[in-house]
């Protein structure tokens, strides 16, 4: 009689030979259920409800398409969304499986498991050409990469997976998968997408009622942002939740990931910059903030953090427009929150700096949802004078955009406009645009036609 010592669970077992093929067979054959049930599941209950986001994923690529983006953005969501899609263009739901794999029963999930999936699929589709696999957070699983990469050279399925940002980076996926996959950056609602939730329904014509409930839940959309979870929640649940987000982005999305030490130092740098977001941010004004409030870090250290934030989208820099890529990336960037809401934990209240901050994310949307070729800056001189967002087409200069918490003609800044009106001159660019907060006009500066738009028409018209 021989024995072995085996690991599982780390926990040791000292079992005969026959005992080892005994147990590994319940084991084979326990999670080999829990898939089928899981998918049995998923097709018999079908999908939930959900509202349509705005971003669309391809179905047809011999590529695995990737939603990635921070915690609680709607990512399954979007997946059944596109399931659904499926569904309307004649797919069979028997083709379709998705899979969590934060369900607790597949908790010991491992590489190995993954052939059982093809083997169930086939099992209920034996004469299947094209499979359709959705796989939710499957970075929770090692060597998921090699998985999907077989799959994909195959071209009998087509792949969709989600990840959180603290896991599974863009750039982590496309070298993972040798180029064989696209990546899709996710945002919180729009504010298209947050009426839409709210039953808003958007008239042609909006008469006196329909601008009251409109401007009512633009406060709300400023003041709290737009993660679906919390759209129809009321103030006090609203801001709980976005703690618990925030708790969520330091302790799962950052300390797990980086292995981040100095959590306090972290949790001060998140605070500095969401009560100082539409700002000009430079690592060495973070690292001197830190050192003045007992908050130790290396300037090292400091861009390292910020870094992390950066690359889990928690904040988004912009950078000032120049005439070289290295003028561009040496130049000290604007800082914005990937959802305005943040700012709420925190007491800040500055209704322009919001405004600012709701715009840079709905260019940044539009960039990454339909037009990936856009790019967002920022224009200042050496006198001072600046506008906010500066749209880059290829070469082309396609966009000038200030904002301002301005309600009539005589609330604008005289010096906002003539800013805009220089660069128009300096970029050669004529589409030039003041989001205000209520007055609408269009006049002629000086031979330029400058719009003058309300933040809710133009959050609605923004990128359609």
């Amino acid at each position: 009689m021989y024995t072995v010592k085996l690991a599982l669970s780390d926990l040791y077992f000292i079992v005969t030979w026959d005992k080892i093929y005994i147990y590994v067979s319940v084991y084979c054959y326990n999670m080999t259920l829990f898939l089928e049930e899981i998918i049995e599941e998923f097709h018999r209950e079908g999908l939930p409800r959900f509202s349509v986001r705005e971003l669309g994923l391809p179905t047809h690529l011999d590529k695995a398409v990737t939603v990635i983006g921070l915690r609680r953005v709607g990512k399954t969501y979007l997946l059944y969304q596109t399931i659904s899609a499926l569904l309307d263009a004649g797919v069979d739901m028997g083709s379709v499986f998705y899979i969590n794999f934060e369900d607790e029963r597949l908790a010991d999930f491992t590489e190995e498991d993954f052939t059982r999936i093809v083997e169930l699929f086939y099992k209920k589709n034996p004469d299947s050409n094209m499979g359709y696999l959705f796989l939710d957070e499957i970075q929770n699983v090692h060597g998921w990469e090699r998985f999907v990469r077989r799959l994909l050279e195959r071209k009998r399925f087509r792949v969709f997976l989600t990840g959180s940002s603290s896991k599974l980076l863009g750039k982590e996926i496309a070298t993972s998968l040798r180029g064989r996959s696209l990546s899709y950056h996710l945002f919180p609602l729009s504010f298209r997408e947050f009426l839409d939730m709210k039953g808003f329904t958007l008239e042609k014509t909006l008469i006196e009622r329909d601008r009251g409930r409109l401007k009512m839940h633009l406060d709300e959309y400023m003041a709290y942002g737009g993660f679906p979870e919390t759209v129809d929640y009321e103030r006090a649940l609203k801001i709980r939740t976005l703690k618990e987000y925030l708790d969520m982005v330091v302790y799962k999305d950052l300390v797990e990931r980086y292995g981040i030490e100095k959590v306090s130092a972290m949790r001060f740098l998140i605070r500095s910059l969401s009560m100082n977001f539409a700002k000009e941010t430079s690592v060495r004004k973070l690292h001197n903030f830190l050192a003045s409030s007992q908050h130790s870090l290396s300037k090292t250290k400091t861009y390292e953090y910020f870094s992390y934030l950066e690359d889990i989208g928690f904040v988004h820099p912009l950078r000032k427009f120049g005439q070289g890529l290295r003028e561009i990336e040496g130049s000290v960037p604007k800082i914005y929150l990937v959802d305005v809401g943040f700012a709420s934990l925190f007491g800040v209240e500055d209704l322009g700096r919001r405004m600012e901050n709701l715009v840079a994310i709905e260019l940044l949307r539009c960039k990454h949802y339909r037009d990936p070729v856009r790019e967002v800056h920022y224009w200042r001189t050496p006198r001072g004078e600046e506008v906010d967002f500066v749209v880059v087409k290829g070469r082309e200069v396609v966009d000038l955009i200030q904002v301002t918490y301005a309600s009539g003609r005589d609330e604008i800044d005289g010096r906002e406009v003539r800013s805009l009106l220089k660069a128009s001159k300096e970029l050669g660019c004529r589409r030039l645009t003041v989001v205000t907060w209520d007055y609408e006009a269009r006049e002629d500066r000086d031979g330029d036609t400058v719009s003058f738009v309300p933040l809710w028409k133009w959050l609605l018209e923004a990128g359609l």
